[in-house]
């Protein structure tokens, strides 16, 4: 585990209340794609840390991002919504063990909400890697606006003939044509 502190370079608001924070990548770390890093988030009484999943591949030295769905009141929400581009966090890192230990064998990733950002930091990955197997990701959030990253992953299935991205609503409007139901439901098919 390393400590250090890190210069915020932008936000970008993904849907309503889910953001892409990306931070200054500090010279002297390394991370696997699929773990997260701890912020330290001070408080009046004390330090308080919260865990949040890395977002971009580790191949991109210039920047880490992470997403976060901001919660009214959450300790970390409320920290990271008052940051301004220039401020600095302080971060532990990395941690996790969620990463990719064999890119040979058919891959099924199920997500839903923030849970997507590791996948983020995977699917890049793997097809930088020049991965052939089979790789499908079931992401899932209630309604349309809630969602996020879609165009992205549209892009990789594009791309990479490997790759299928099945994007779900629990609760859709008349108007949606997409899947419907939760993950869940899908994976049982």
């Amino acid at each position: 585990m390393k400590k250090f502190t890190s210069k915020l370079l932008k936000v970008v608001q993904l849907n309503h209340d889910v953001f892409q924070f990306d931070f200054a990548y500090p010279d002297d770390l390394d991370f696997l794609a699929g773990q997260f890093f701890m912020l330290e988030v001070p408080t009046p009484e004390r330090k308080m840390t919260r865990s949040y999943s890395i977002a971009s591949e580790p191949a991109n030295k210039a920047f880490f991002s992470l997403c976060v769905k901001l919660l009214e009141g959450g300790i970390g929400s409320e920290y990271l919504r008052k940051m301004k581009v220039g401020d600095e966090g302080n971060f532990m890192a990395p941690f996790g063990h969620f990463v990719i230990k064999d890119n040979s064998k058919d891959c099924i990733l199920v997500a839903t909400g923030t849970g997507l950002a590791p996948f983020m930091s995977m699917l890049p990955t793997w097809f930088k890697q020049g991965a052939t197997q089979q790789i499908t990701l079931y992401f899932g959030v209630r309604h349309a606006e809630d969602l996020f990253y879609v165009e992205e992953l549209s892009v990789w299935e594009k791309y990479h003939a490997n790759f299928k991205a099945v994007v779900t609503l629990s609760q859709p409007t008349e108007v949606w044509t997409g899947d419907k139901g939760r993950v869940t439901e899908h994976l049982e098919k």
